[in-house]
């Protein structure tokens, strides 16, 4: 298994989003940097599986605290990581 970056992100509060991926390429888990400026607040990193569940990992206060902590848990998850 892998970390795959997403690039095609749609504009919205997601800044970042990595899939943990098999060799047939389905999805085991996600994990995510999202924004709440919108609404004047910081930012969220937390994984998903496919099945729902969702576990959140940090707030934070800036985008780079944010982008640190989800490359922290890439890092230590024991996985290869894409950034393509």
């Amino acid at each position: 298994m892998r970390w795959d970056r997403r690039r095609d992100l749609e504009g919205g509060k997601e800044l970042g989003i990595w899939l943990l991926v098999d060799d047939s390429g389905t999805v085991e888990r996600e994990l995510y940097v999202e924004s709440h400026e919108y609404r004047d607040d910081g930012f969220d990193v937390y994984t998903a599986t496919p099945s729902g569940e969702w576990t959140h990992l940090e707030a934070t206060d800036t985008a780079d605290e944010a982008f640190a902590r989800a490359l922290e848990y890439l890092d230590d998850s024991g996985y290869d990581r894409t950034d393509h």
